[in-house]
C-alpha cells in the first residue's frame, strides 16, 4: 500500500487531469506554476513511487521517461524525432502479431510497450 503524501497526491491528481505525456521536469514546472513548492528530486521520488504501485505508467524514451494516467486503455505510441509530438494509437493487426510472435517464442505476454519513432505530418509539411 502506497502513501499518498500531499506531494504524490497533487502529482497525481495533476497527470490524472490530463492526456498529456510528462516529463518529470515539466511537471514540475508545471506544479510550480499552480503555486506548489515542490523539488525535483521530490517529483522523482513521487514519480517513481506513484508508478510501482500501478497509479501511473511510463514509456522510456532515449534518456528520459514520460508519465501518463495508468486508467488509459491500452495502447502504443508514434513519437515526431523533429518536434516531439506523440500521438498514441491502438491497432488490432499489430496486437496480433506479438501474440503470434510470443507464442512461437514460447512467451507468455505479461505486458509490452511499442514506440514507434519518426517525422508527423506537421513537420513534414513545413519542408
Amino acid at each position: 500500500m502506497i502513501k499518498l503524501t500531499q506531494h504524490r497526491q497533487v502529482i497525481l491528481n495533476l497527470i490524472n487531469e490530463s492526456n498529456h505525456h510528462w516529463e518529470a521536469e515539466e511537471l514540475a514546472r508545471a506544479l510550480a506554476e499552480r503555486g506548489y513548492r515542490i523539488g525535483i528530486a521530490t517529483v522523482y521520488r513521487g514519480l517513481a513511487a506513484l508508478e510501482a504501485h500501478g497509479l501511473i505508467s511510463s514509456f522510456q524514451l532515449a534518456d528520459r521517461k514520460r508519465y501518463e494516467r495508468a486508467s488509459k486503455a491500452h495502447h502504443d505510441h508514434l513519437i515526431c524525432t523533429r518536434c516531439g509530438r506523440i500521438e498514441e494509437f491502438v491497432n488490432e493487426d499489430i496486437e496480433r502479431e506479438q501474440d503470434l510472435v510470443a507464442a512461437q517464442k514460447g512467451f507468455s505476454i505479461t505486458g509490452h510497450q511499442l514506440v514507434i519513432f519518426g517525422i508527423c505530418n506537421r513537420c513534414i509539411d513545413k519542408n
